[in-house]
């Protein structure tokens, strides 16, 4: 059976060859629908962007690690790739967060590097070439993960009755189906994940 995943670029400046790649991957028994945020950090936060429907009803999200880090933002604003992947996934953890950047610095941080436009070599088909070793594997193992989640999701819903009484069957096709909401991180428990992340996230970049 074919499968629909949505798969979305966030990124505060586009890269041509990266919108190109995304926008033609394929894969066997998969429509993939492409989309795209161009994220202005001087005027939108990270509650913004965890509030947009397109991220919100997104699969898989692929988002450069230096989308907050605007040098006109208030500190509170200047969040990255990697604090967002976090955040997002205590709000629906269902949806593949793919962290990009420049920096060679952050591949212990689990970030994909992005292809440099800056070395003179600057065609689609080196980015493609470039893409291919690990950005291609990454996506395909994120579609490989949804799938079986799915299909999980699938068997939970027939077996609903062994958690009768419980909110978990209900709960969880919510999240599977992309219905859920970012009231449910508000107040006290988005601002301790804040804390949490300036702590221990931020701190240990500075060092």
């Amino acid at each position: 059976m074919t499968q629909q995943i949505k798969l979305i670029y966030v990124d505060d400046k586009l890269d041509p060859l990266l919108v190109d790649y995304l926008y033609d991957f394929r894969k066997d028994d998969i429509i993939i629908v492409y989309n795209e945020i161009e994220f202005d950090s001087s005027s939108r936060n990270y509650e913004s962007l965890l509030t947009d429907s397109r991220v919100l009803e997104s699969d898989i999200i692929v988002i450069d690690s230096k989308l907050f880090e605007n040098e006109y933002a208030e500190s509170g604003s200047k969040f990255t790739g990697q604090e967002f992947k976090l955040v997002l996934r205590i709000l629906n953890p269902f949806i593949k967060v793919i962290v990009i950047t420049q920096n060679r610095d952050l591949a212990n941080y689990g970030v994909l590097n992005k292809f440099a436009t800056s070395k003179g070599n600057a065609s689609q088909d080196n980015a493609n070439n470039f893409y291919n070793k690990s950005l291609k594997p990454t996506i395909e193992e994120a579609i490989k993960e949804i799938v079986e989640m799915r299909r999980i999701g699938k068997e939970l819903e027939l077996n609903k009755g062994a958690y009768e009484g419980s909110l978990i069957v209900e709960k969880t096709q919510n999240l599977l189906n992309k219905i859920t909401s970012y009231r449910e991180l508000t107040d006290e428990k988005i601002d301790e994940l804040i804390d949490i992340i300036k702590k221990e996230v931020l701190e240990d970049r500075d060092e």
